[in-house]
């Protein structure tokens, strides 16, 4: 069975979509956001015939730029961000949303640490009418709450280790 290949375009309308992603900001460093890259293009190359149909911004803090770090060789540009503590860069919600602005991304990835679990990404990307790459404010707070999420983890019928709020 030969698989027909479509333009990005294409397959967002086939599949429900509304809009194209294409430029995607990474506001993650090492291993996730070289990860994220790597299996994005891969799914494009593999979907869509092309790997050339995403564009992936990082932030890259001094320290990364000074290792010579995998995903910034990999990412298509970069912006650098102050080095430091992760509230400086990665953490830091406005600094992400300033950047994602500045670069006229579709969307933002967080990858996972940093500012993944933090509400007021998806929901201050969603006023500006950029796409967050995960989970909605809504969600990620009510998973933020370890016992909020564990009742509603058994309420799905998930099994769970047995606490004291049974």
């Amino acid at each position: 069975m030969s698989t027909q290949i479509v333009s990005l375009e294409e397959f967002v309308k086939q599949h429900g979509g509304k809009r194209a992603i294409r430029r995607i900001l990474l506001a993650n460093n090492g291993m996730a956001a070289t990860k994220a890259i790597m299996s994005m293009r891969q799914w494009a190359f593999l979907t869509l015939g092309s790997a050339k149909d995403l564009e992936f911004i990082v932030m890259a803090s001094k320290d990364d730029l000074e290792a010579n770090a995998e995903f910034i060789r990999l990412a298509d540009a970069f912006v650098e961000v102050p080095a430091g503590k992760n509230s400086n860069n990665y953490a830091n919600v406005p600094l992400i949303c300033e950047i994602a602005k500045k670069q006229n991304v579709d969307a933002v990835w967080p990858g996972w640490g940093h500012a993944s679990e933090n509400p007021a990404l998806p929901r201050t990307l969603s006023e500006m009418g950029i796409t967050f790459i995960g989970p909605t404010a809504p969600v990620m707070h009510a998973l933020g709450d370890k016992i909020a999420s564990t009742i509603l983890a058994q309420a799905a019928g998930v099994p769970c280790i047995p606490w004291n709020g049974d």
